[in-house]
Formats: structure tokens, sequence, C-alpha cells
């Protein structure tokens, strides 16, 4: 059996090698390191095939260090809600975002149910629909910042559907892993429980931004110590962590992975509200996310992930149909709110909202813990969220310079 320390090293080995080695591609760095994760499981997976012998047990510290990297995602994937930008953009494409999300659920949904009939898979539809629905603010953000396409107002207005979409898939996943617990748990206190904390969650988050808004009216000096580049305390990660770990505590009391990580994710989303202006402190709390946490989870995720699942050709085929529902229903929302001036545009627009890294992996945890997803299934998603952050950015690039090289400066 591997030593635990060692396989903490190779993680963070791989954690350090692999974003320099990407760094000349387009490629995410935490796909590389679900990549480089799934090549460290594939060499032992290889290994057992040949000798019978297995060198990977159980590891406990890992495995807490890879789920705290999991709630250390989803709270920075609250802390890139950008409110300000959000409310900037006023009702009309607020609403807009809104309906994009909508007529993705309700073009996915029937396409979903229609891949499983013609596959036999027997996909837990209504779940795998939301999964789908989701999209990546970071992979958004990161391209639209690189192609300096956020100065422009379709390009504002992509990451506001971005945002839109990220919120609302995370609300729906909760609301329905409820939904499977008020099922299984007919006749305890359980689905009680389970609404409470889900009320209480969204009450604390509440009651945080209200103080949090009161204390920088009344107290501004005494917030700008959190702030301070040189407070050798660190008082604005301290807190940050304090406010992260509140949120997760009250979430856990029923010890369900979906209100947990709702919990996170509205812990960032809090601070983000609260401390908006603060760049320093996001550059801190992402330093200690991505530099450790995040890569120890998405490594351990490779490392771990099951080919024996995922190696047949009636799991393999529903690959390239999850592929397809999810473009389709991506893009086509665009392109028929399209106003006809511009459909290469929209259709670009589509194209990079296809991308669901964060959120895909974490419906599909979200799905194994509650037991809706199956082992092979599970895997699909890892693999599906894979393809999708690599292809989506690399067309949606291509698209556009094609898109720019026609038009000029007509994107406007």
């Amino acid at each position: 059996m591997i030593n635990e320390y060692f396989i903490l090293l190779t993680i963070v080995a791989l954690a350090f090698f692999m974003p320099l080695v990407l760094q000349r591609t387009n490629i995410p760095a935490v796909v590389g390191e679900i990549v480089a994760g799934m090549a460290v499981g594939l060499i032992f997976f290889i290994i057992f095939r040949l000798t019978g012998d297995t060198y990977l047990g159980d590891y406990p510290s890992v495995d807490f260090l890879a789920h705290i990297g999991f709630i250390f995602l989803m709270f920075l994937s609250g802390l890139e809600l950008d409110f300000v930008r959000i409310e900037s953009q006023g009702r009309k494409k607020q609403m807009r975002g809104i309906l994009v999300f909508a007529m993705t659920l309700a073009i996915a949904y029937p396409l979903v149910h229609l891949l499983s009939l013609f596959t036999g898979a027997g996909l837990e539809v209504l779940f795998i629909t939301i999964v789908l629905a989701t999209t990546s603010l970071a992979v958004v953000l990161t391209v639209v910042r690189e192609m300096a396409l956020n100065r422009r107002p379709w390009g504002q207005e992509l990451i506001v559907n971005a945002v839109i979409a990220d919120v609302a898939a995370m609300v729906l996943l909760t609301i329905y892993a409820i939904g499977v617990d008020v099922r299984g748990s007919e006749g305890s206190l359980f689905p009680l429980l389970a609404v409470a904390m889900f009320i209480a969650i969204l009450v604390f988050f509440i009651v945080v931004y209200r103080i949090g808004n009161w204390a920088m009216w009344y107290f501004p000096g005494t917030l700008r110590r959190f702030f301070r580049s040189d407070d050798p305390h660190e008082l604005g990660v301290r807190a940050s962590l304090g406010i992260i770990f509140t949120f997760v505590a009250i979430s856990s009391v029923i010890d369900s992975k979906a209100l947990t990580v709702l919990g996170a994710f509205l812990a960032g989303a809090a601070i983000s509200m609260l401390f908006r202006d603060s760049l320093l402190l996001g550059q801190k709390l992402n330093g200690i996310g991505y530099g450790f946490l995040i890569p120890v989870f998405f490594i351990s995720i490779g490392i771990n992930f099951q080919f024996a699942d995922i190696l047949n050709l009636s799991t393999l085929i529903l690959l390239p149909g999850l592929v397809a529902v999810t473009a389709v229903a991506k893009i086509l929302p665009f392109l028929i709110l399209s106003d006809r001036t511009d459909v290469k545009r929209d259709f670009s627009q589509g194209v990079l909202m296809t991308g669901g890294l964060t959120l895909m992996i974490a419906g599909a945890e979200i799905g194994k813990d509650l037991g809706v997803l199956d082992a092979g299934t599970y895997g699909l998603l890892i693999l599906l969220a894979v393809v999708l952050a690599i292809a989506t950015p690399t067309i949606f690039r291509y698209l556009f310079e094609r898109y720019r090289l026609a038009n000029g400066e007509g994107c406007q």
C-alpha cells in the first residue's frame, strides 16, 4: 500500500507542474489537474489488471483535504459573482438571462428523456437536466477577460447570463436534493429538518448581508483593517473562513452534500456583496483555494476515477449524446432570442455557455451522494465536464476571431 504522504506529494507535484505544462494552451488548469489525476489512476488500474495487486487504499487525510477543497471551490464560485455588474445591466438583461436558463431547461429535459430511452441507460432525467443546464462562470470570466470582451455590452451580458445560470442551477440542485431526501424519509422528521436547514441557510445569508452593510456604514475605519496588505493577523482571511464554515456548519447538520455546497456557495456570494471592492482579499482567498486545496480535490477525482465502471460500450455511447444535448440546449436559446443582426455572435455566445466545469462536477458529486447516479453515469459527467471545458473555450475563440476579422469592431 502506498504511503499517504506519497499520495499527497504526488498531488502537490502535479498541482505545481500542470499550470506550467498548460500555460501555452487554452485548457483550464483545473482540467489538466483532473486529467493528470486520471493518468495516475489509469496507471494503477493497469497494474491491478496485469498483476492483481492494488497499491491504492483509503487515505482519510487526503480525502478530508479534498472535501475542504470542494467546499472552497464552491465558496470561490460564489465569490466570483459580481452583483454590481448584474445590477448595472438593468432588469431587461437580467430577465433575458433568466429566460435563457429557463429555455435551456425546457429544451434539455425532453432531449435527456429521449437519450435515456434510446440508450436504455435509465437516467434520472430531471437531475441530469439540471446538471447539463449549469455553466462555468470561472471559464466564461477567464475567456471574456482574456479577450477584452468584458468592456463590450454583449460581453457583459454574457457574464450576467453565466452568473444567473450558476445561481439558479445551485438553488435547483439543492431543492432537488431536498426532494429526494423527503421521498426517502417518509414518516420521519428528516424532511422537515432538511427544509428548515435550507431556510436557515438563506436566512443566515440575508442576516450576514444586512449586518455587514450596517457595519460598513457605521464602522468603515474598523472594516478597513480587513483589507490591509500588511496586516500580520490576516483578519480578512480569518473572517472569510469564519463565514464559510459557519454556513457549512449550519448546512452540515443533516449531512447533506447539496446543502453543504449551497452553504459554501452563498458564503462566497455574501463576501462578494460585502467586500466587493477588495481585490486584495479575493487574491488571498484565491491563493489558499487554487494554490492548494482545490487542486487536491480535482487531482483526487482523477486518481479515484473508476475506469472499470466506464470502460464499456453501453456507458461510453452516452458521452457523445450528452455532449450533443448540452450543446443544443445551450446554443438554441441564444439563436431563438437573437435579433438576427448578429446570429454568428449569438451562436458563439451559446458555445461558450455550453461548458459547465465547476457546477457540473459539483452536480455529479451531489448525485453520487444522493444515490441518483450510478458509478458509470457519475464518471461520464466528470468526463463530460472535462471535454466541454477543453472544447468550448477553444471553439469560442476560433468563432470570435473569425467574427472579428469579418466585422472588425462591429461586435459592440
